[in-house]
């Protein structure tokens, strides 16, 4: 019995020495993938929207950069974001909570498709949106997204008091992916 025991033992010891190293120490974990960027925006809204909902033909465009990536984002140094739509808006629409997605088009030639909750704020002089969710598809598909727009109030402010209407508003941003 003891030396059936010590030839077992023996052969393990003997396999043990044959397996790869990389197969014998802790799996490594991929490298963290993160993404944070500067970024500002211009809204237009043509006619100008006011307290009443109006047909206007609302254009987006935004600059993502400077960025900084880590993991799979490394290489993302920008990006941008346009979009054109008619729809029925008002002032007051854009102090509502809303689910918003849209697309990023990167620096790599790669995009991100995100979907959020908006909130808005509109405090003294700053109005701000905080965007809160996740990539629902390409780079950083599943990661966390926030994003905060901040703005100049006045126009708004004017709007919703049925004294003035919104034709643009400029906006700066930070975009956080992790």
């Amino acid at each position: 019995m003891r030396t059936h025991l010590r030839r077992t033992l023996t052969a393990l010891a003997g396999a043990a020495v044959l397996l790869p190293v990389g197969q014998l120490g802790p799996a490594h974990a991929a490298p963290l993938s993160t993404l944070t960027c500067a970024s500002s925006s211009t809204t237009t809204y043509d006619p100008p929207i006011t307290l009443s909902p109006t047909t206007t033909t609302r254009t987006i465009h935004q600059v993502y950069g400077p960025c900084v990536g880590t993991g799979t984002a490394a290489a993302v140094t920008g990006g941008t974001h346009d979009d054109s739509n008619v729809t029925q808006r008002s002032c007051l629409q854009l102090l509502a909570t809303a689910q918003v997605s849209w697309t990023i088009h990167w620096s790599d030639g790669q995009q991100s498709t995100v979907t959020t909750q908006r909130v808005s704020n509109l405090a003294g002089a700053v109005f701000t949106n905080t965007f809160t969710g996740t990539v629902t598809s390409g780079l950083l598909a599943g990661h966390a997204v926030v994003e905060t727009m901040t703005s100049p109030s006045t126009q708004i402010t004017a709007c919703t008091l049925g004294a003035g209407s919104v034709s643009s508003l400029g906006a700066v941003h930070t975009l956080n992916i992790v």
